[in-house]
């Protein structure tokens, strides 16, 4: 059996069937207009990867396709999501030299890497695409996601023979405050915010890479039983670490904030009986609040028990 069929075969055995949806919930009894509105067919068809799904650990990758019509949401959890569709419908009018909602594919090793191009200039190499965020992400300046996204989407347009020179996003920022935009900084002006970045060679060269090493990974372990699936990594997790503040009595705020115990401790022996040390528990963001498959893995799994304790 050769590579290509091994791969059909084991994602034959993984994949649920094209008629099989997710199970959507209206526990808030919205109108049956936004009930609609939610998309509840896959991602991805077989043998196809997109660029966001590539920004997904591997477990959480096959453990979506593999329980797919037993995962479930709700509307209201997908109303950003709902709203983002709405915002990409208003935006969808190209230029001369532009084209819009275009969807780009290049394949490797048997996977269809894919992605919906929000727009591209192809006169100055611009690629631009539209997001929906809070506020937070401005402020923590958390963008990884969005650069490996725009990185995928720049290296499919290098593939099918585009000029890319510059990644941009435009995002609305659902909860932006002018009150708060007066009062503190940094903080965006506008409820506007563009984030970009330029695209290098080493860029696209670092990026294939990445989704060469993603793409292995998944032929690796999509046969494997759940369990034998390596979790997936701190950063695909949203891991944030346990920390340990020295606080004291009356006052809100710490005093220090450490990584360790030991260091917070240390800090703790020179200070008065006033002070003690407050730790702040680390979670994995994503598994606990983002992972809709979450019940099926071992690692989550393991994280809640420890938590019960």
């Amino acid at each position: 059996m050769s590579g290509i069929d091994l791969i059909n075969h084991a994602l034959d055995m993984v994949r649920p069937e094209k008629t099989k949806k997710m199970k959507i919930t209206n526990k808030m009894n919205l109108p049956e207009a936004l009930v609609k509105l939610v998309t509840i067919e896959k991602h991805n068809k077989e043998n196809h990867l997109s660029a966001t799904t590539l920004l997904n650990g591997v477990k959480q990758i096959i453990l979506t396709e593999r329980y797919w019509e037993q995962l479930e949401d709700d509307v209201s959890d997908r109303i950003w999501a709902i709203w983002g569709t709405a915002i990409h419908s208003l935006l969808e009018h190209e230029g001369e030299k532009e084209f819009t909602e275009e969807t780009l594919k290049y394949e490797i090793d048997g996977i269809t890497i894919t992605g919906k191009i929000d727009n591209y200039n192809m006169e100055h190499g611009i690629l631009t695409d539209y997001k929906t965020c809070s506020i937070w992400k401005i402020k923590f300046n958390n963008f990884d996601d969005w650069k490996m996204q725009g990185s995928v989407y720049s290296w499919l347009l290098h593939k099918n023979g585009f000029k890319i020179n510059k990644c941009r996003f435009i995002a609305l920022i659902k909860d932006h405050s002018k009150k708060d935009a007066k009062r503190e900084f940094p903080y965006p002006e506008s409820p506007v915010y563009i984030y970009e970045f330029n695209v290098t060679e080493k860029l696209l060269e670092e990026t294939e890479i990445f989704i060469k090493e993603k793409i292995y990974s998944f032929i690796e372990c999509i046969e494997l039983e759940d369990d034998d699936i390596p979790p997936c990594t701190p950063e695909e997790r949203w891991d944030k670490p346990t920390k340990y503040a020295v606080m004291k009595e009356g006052r809100k705020t710490a005093i220090r904030v450490f990584e360790s115990f030991e260091e917070a401790e240390a800090l703790l022996k020179v200070l008065d009986m006033k002070h003690f040390i407050e730790t702040r528990k680390g979670e994995s963001v994503r598994c606990q609040d983002y992972c809709l498959c979450n019940q099926y893995c071992d690692y989550y799994k393991e994280i809640s028990k420890r938590e019960e304790l």
